[in-house]
């Protein structure tokens, strides 16, 4: 057995990864639809905790409270590199198919229900603040988010189809999933060096308009 079949994706992988990256989509959109709609289902409670963490958090910053880098930087490591930390582990074992569809839907929901909260707690205002610190930085989390997971989904059905397909027996491209994933960890480790640099400096000039 040669090193080459542990690296190259076997033929017709690259079926697997289209049909695999669509659903990462559709996940992913249905999650930020369903997301931006339970804002409007909240209970009285419900909204009022989102209330008082909200205007504690402005509170603070208006205040002059400084943002830390490093903590910033730490929280977005450990959200998106655990999420490639998980979808690699689902990738390699044969049930873990639907798992990664379903961390991809959750992330769309916490991202479709973070910009529908502010844009109805702030109006325009709200949509500008997401427009200036979300979206710059959904531009890399989420094609990085598409190409893990599908990567993941692909690789996984890959050993379905070895496992449950019967006649081939070649080992499946492990190194070279490992390798894709661990470019997909380094994307995410940019992705929080870009955060920890441009957030605190974004917060500092916005939430003062924000709240005015």
């Amino acid at each position: 057995m040669g090193i080459s079949q542990l690296l190259k994706a076997p033929k017709g992988y690259e079926r697997y990864l289209r049909n695999a990256a669509l659903a990462m989509v559709i996940a992913l959109v249905i999650g930020m639809v369903f997301g931006a709609t339970m804002v409007n289902h909240l209970d009285f409670y419900q909204q009022q905790e989102l209330e008082e963490g909200l205007n504690y958090y402005l509170q603070i910053s208006d205040e002059g409270g400084s943002i830390s880098k490093a903590k910033i930087a730490t929280n977005s490591l450990n959200t998106n590199g655990m999420f490639v930390f998980y979808t690699t582990i689902c990738g390699l074992a044969v049930v873990g198919l639907p798992f990664v569809w379903g961390l991809v839907f959750i992330r769309g929901v916490v991202l479709g229900f973070t910009v529908g909260y502010l844009v109805q707690r702030l109006a325009w205002r709200g949509l500008v603040f997401c427009l200036a610190t979300l979206f710059p930085f959904a531009a890399l989390l989420i094609p990085v988010t598409i190409f893990s997971g599908a990567h993941s989904v692909a690789f996984s059905w890959l050993m379905i189809t070895k496992v449950f397909g019967g006649g081939d027996r070649t080992p499946p491209p492990i190194l070279g999933y490992i390798f894709v994933q661990f470019t997909a960890f380094v994307g995410m480790f940019i992705l929080a060096m870009l955060e920890a640099a441009i957030v605190p400096w974004l917060l500092e000039r916005l939430l003062p308009w924000v709240i005015a």
